[in-house]
């Protein structure tokens, strides 16, 4: 019974594994962005990722202006969602912020 359970570490790594796959291509933060960072607060706005309108997006507004933004149709629904997941997928990559299910 016992070599039928998985050692954790094995469990841990499997999980990371699922956690990156479910990360698009294109929103992967270049390993040498952060590998030495003490302080990884500048890197969503620094890394190349996130293009102006999403860094002022998921910086600069709380909900009750961004939506203002969104009724004066300056943004899209589609833009301000995926400048949050993508802010979102980075941080993960950072800090593994997000649990997976």
């Amino acid at each position: 019974m016992l070599s039928e359970i998985k050692n954790y570490q094995a469990i841990a790594a499997e999980k990371r594994a699922q956690r990156w796959d479910k990360i698009p291509k294109d929103w992967r933060v270049p390993t040498e962005s952060f590998h030495n960072a003490t302080n990884v607060m500048d890197i969503p706005l620094t890394c190349g990722l996130l293009n102006e309108t999403e860094a002022r997006i998921t910086s600069n507004y709380d909900a009750t202006a961004l939506l203002e933004k969104l009724k004066a149709g300056v943004w899209s629904v589609e833009q301000v969602t995926v400048a949050f997941c993508k802010r979102a997928a980075i941080a993960q990559q950072l800090v593994s912020s997000l649990n997976t299910c």
